[in-house]
């Protein structure tokens, strides 16, 4: 059976993404991976803006936390839904880096990434995670940029 990996963030075009991964999924008897990844470097800006404040670290992180529940919450009910094998995982580290990894090492046969993230200052910072995902991954990868439909 294959596998695919859906990368989210619960953004609205990661759920277009997992909308359609999810989709293919069945289509194809694939099952998928969810992954959310806290992503260091929104802790590590926080950390600098807030240097004072230790213990809103951890506040943060736990909020990246159940945002990432949630996004995969998200996912996992869409698998239900239309009886696709999921399992979820979160990662704390950096996202493009983690999605390869992981990729790597589950040996997958697609990544499937939503286009855009969060915010258009996340991209400043931190670059595109898709763009780095295209470039590197061992094996296909599906941006999506919009609404498809593939019924």
């Amino acid at each position: 059976m294959g596998r695919i990996l859906i990368a989210t963030d619960g953004s609205k075009y990661s759920n277009l993404a997992v909308d359609y991964g999810v989709t293919m999924g069945k289509k194809l008897g694939y099952e998928i991976l969810g992954l959310y990844v806290i992503n260091m470097k929104s802790l590590e800006i926080y950390a600098l803006e807030h240097h004072d404040n230790i213990s809103g670290y951890e506040a943060e992180n736990a909020r990246l936390k159940k945002e990432g529940e949630a996004a995969l919450g998200y996912l996992s009910a869409k698998c239900n839904e239309q009886g696709v094998k999921v399992t979820t995982t979160i990662l704390r580290g950096y996202p493009a880096e983690d999605i390869i990894k992981l990729a790597e090492s589950e040996t997958v046969d697609m990544i499937i990434v939503g286009n855009l993230g969060k915010t258009n200052l996340e991209y400043m910072f931190m670059g595109s995670v898709s763009e780095t995902v295209v470039k590197r991954a061992p094996c296909p990868v599906l941006v999506v940029r919009g609404k498809i439909d593939i019924a």
